[in-house]
């Protein structure tokens, strides 16, 4: 039995009301588990004697020695702060003190719609917004560098929604992980950033149903799965250009390994983006995303050793219709078709041994696509080993190790990274990462996003170099952190229009700082703060000089506030959010001139030499229940006002020479509405 590993569950609790979304962190092996709306957490441990530490804003933590040696239920109680937050501790496993969300902080963000988790990575500090929520450069990586997963589940075409959101609804998510570069070394075949989903849990079956002006959906939490589902709401309107819009998109996680004691297995799926545009002038359009993948996921102790095979297959798949109608009342059609389809199989495993993590993985790509008269077909295979040394005490924590990479076509790669923190005190600590870090999946980069596709390089790789460091100061009211970044890239790849891969140099550098005020009184106060300051430049083979990139915003500004308010049973959840960017580089037109069979001809600019204005924006959120009780059933609504002193966000239109620019949101405030129900 001592190979096998237990169940812990249980609930935490503060004057017998249950916390959401505290931390409950095993030290010896730094796994943690949130809670959920009922106070609700489980792990699985193997038999021993853990320190389990407890914590949540608002709340003194909580540290207990307690025996694993049977499946357990353990219940916390956590003593209020009377005042301010005198204490908040940064686990020794953090890296970074902006590594992770809970629902309670995303549920006081602005929406536009309705609430989406990706409305929080496009405000963290070194990230600049490319396109919608679902794109971003994170300090001056270009978006296909990122990987998204749920649950660890690769989810390579990440959007929803025509890219305005993520595919995952905030109802199913019990937490957000975001690790912004500088990885250690079980990391591999990212040069980018890491977001990882994960998916609520809970002790009881929990429901919620939302309705709004633009879409209506459903979501269902239980112990060990997930569903949701969202169904645009345009459909059956004609606005006065006769346009007809369908939305939706469907989504869920199944989790089985209760009963096998060890070993998980997981399923998710994702469809969405089954978007439909009508005009009765000739334009049709239709675009439709599938997610889906499985894990298997071993957790063996063999004495002092800790085994952590998996097994992982994630698949992508993007379809749309682009036709063009010769006359509208006519059937004949010139149809445009894009499809691709990007498959992954993932072995791996891990050991851990003392101080010692020693991982091999193999992966298995199978990538098509098929866009007008272009099409690709590639498959590849990509063979890794890593090598972790983990040493820490009182006042340090170190990771550094390396890996050796094997990618079809190229030679071995040696790979060495790690991360060094020291703690002056128990307020401040002073942090230094990165290595060298080597991609071998790139993407067809084009605007708008539907035709991201991955496939594996043919020609080289990309290859970056990355040093990160800075430090972070814990004050009685919050915390702080700024870090220095430079990114250099020898080599670049990305597949351009033509499906031709381009090869060039990046280097982006620059800084980000936060802070974060937490407080009790007057009012109950959460504020985020970030400032980041970048310049991301590229020549490619055809240019002899650094240009601009497309994310090469320099300066970008977030701010949130959220305040929650008490009264009697019920919570007010009121927030502001403020933001301001620099225009982003675009390519204007260098010329125009007049023939006598084709009108006016535009020489459009092969390089990002032009910035667009500045855009600011302050949005405004509201939740506040609804004091009526039916059936058990908790109802409230939320409000929302993005962009409440109109600003236009301009861009650049290359499809209208004779305009320029074109406005990318409206010159007014977009209000939205949100009912809900749980039950």
């Amino acid at each position: 039995m001592w190979f096998l590993a237990f169940t812990v569950s249980g609930k935490v609790l503060s004057e017998g009301k249950p916390v959401e979304g505290a931390v409950v962190f095993v030290k010896e092996v730094g796994i943690r588990s949130y809670t959920d709306k009922d106070g609700g957490f489980r792990l699985n441990l193997k038999g021993g004697e853990y320190t389990f530490v407890v914590q949540a804003l608002g709340y003194k933590v909580e540290r207990e020695r307690i025996g694993i040696f049977s499946d357990t239920s353990i219940n916390f109680n956590l003593k209020p702060l009377e005042y301010t937050i005198t204490e908040i501790e940064v686990s020794p496993k953090t890296k970074s003190a902006f590594e992770s969300a809970q629902p309670k902080f995303l549920e006081a963000l602005p929406f536009v719609g309705d609430q989406d988790v990706g409305y929080f990575i496009s405000i963290a500090p070194g990230v600049v917004p490319v396109y919608g929520l679902a794109y971003f450069s994170v300090r001056g990586s270009s978006p296909f560098e990122n990987l998204i997963t749920f649950d660890n589940i690769p989810l390579y075409n990440a959007f929803s929604y025509y890219g305005m959101y993520t595919p995952i609804n905030l109802d199913i998510v019990g937490g957000v992980e975001f690790l912004r570069g500088g990885f250690t070394p079980e990391v591999g075949n990212l040069s980018g950033a890491l977001i990882n989903f994960k998916s609520a849990e809970g002790e009881s079956l929990r429901y919620t149903a939302r309705l709004s002006r633009t879409n209506a959906g459903f979501s269902a939490v239980g112990k060990n799965w997930t569903f949701s589902s969202r169904v645009g709401l345009f459909a059956p309107l004609k606005y006065w250009r006769r346009v007809g819009i369908r939305l939706g998109d469907i989504s869920g996680k199944f989790n089985f390994g209760s009963t096998l004691r060890g070993l998980s297995i997981s399923y998710i799926g994702n469809i969405s983006d089954n978007v439909y545009l009508n005009d009765y002038r000739a334009l049709y359009y239709r675009a439709e995303v599938l997610n889906g993948g499985f894990s298997v996921v071993g957790r063996y102790y063999l004495g002092k050793v800790f085994l952590k095979p998996k097994l992982v297959f994630s698949t992508s798949n993007f379809r749309s219709w682009d036709s063009s109608r010769k006359d509208p009342f006519k059937p004949e059609i010139q149809a445009k078709n894009v499809y691709s389809r990007f498959d992954e199989i993932t072995l791996r495993n891990d050991l851990d041994f003392y101080f010692f993590s020693i991982g091999s993985e193999v992966r298995f790509y199978a990538s098509r696509l098929n866009k007008d008269s272009l099409k690709r077909e590639k498959d590849g295979y990509f063979f890794g080993n890593y090598v972790k040394y983990r040493f820490e005490n009182r006042n340090i924590l170190s990771e550094f190790g390396f890996r050796i990479d094997k990618f079809e076509g190229l030679m071995w790669r040696f790979s060495p990274s790690g991360f060094f923190k020291y703690y002056f005190n128990s307020s401040n600590a002073l942090k230094v990462q990165g290595g060298i870090y080597r991609q071998f999946i790139t993407s067809l980069y084009a605007f708008p996003p539907q035709y991201f596709f991955y496939t594996p390089v043919t020609r080289s790789e990309i290859l970056s170099y990355q040093v990160i460091a800075g430090g972070e100061r814990i004050f009685p009211w919050g915390i702080a952190e700024i870090n220095f970044f430079e990114k250099y890239y020898p080599k670049f790849v990305y597949v351009d229009g033509n499906l031709e891969e381009k090869i060039g140099v990046m280097n982006s550098f620059g800084f980000d700082a936060w802070v974060r005020k937490e407080s009790k009184v007057p009012v109950p106060l959460t504020a985020d703060l970030s400032y980041t300051f970048m310049i991301s430049r590229i020549r490619l083979s055809d240019n002899s000089e650094f240009l601009p990139t497309p994310w090469d915003v320099n300066h970008a500004i977030n701010g949130t506030f959220s305040f929650h308010l008490m009264r009697d049973q019920y919570e007010v959840i009121l927030g502001i959010a403020i933001s301001y960017l620099v225009g982003r580089p675009y390519r204007g037109y260098l010329s125009h001139y007049r023939t006598p069979f084709y009108g006016e001809v535009y020489i459009q600019d092969t390089t990002n030499r032009l910035k667009l204005p500045p855009y600011s924006r302050f949005d405004l959120f509201m939740r506040a229940p609804i004091p009526i009780k039916l059936a058990g059933i908790r109802f409230d609504i939320s409000f929302s006002v993005i962009n409440l002193f109109p600003n236009k966000r301009i861009t650049f239109d290359p499809t209208n020479p004779d305009a320029d620019f074109a406005n990318l949101t409206a010159a007014y405030p977009i209000s939205s509405i949100v009912l809900r129900a749980v039950f």
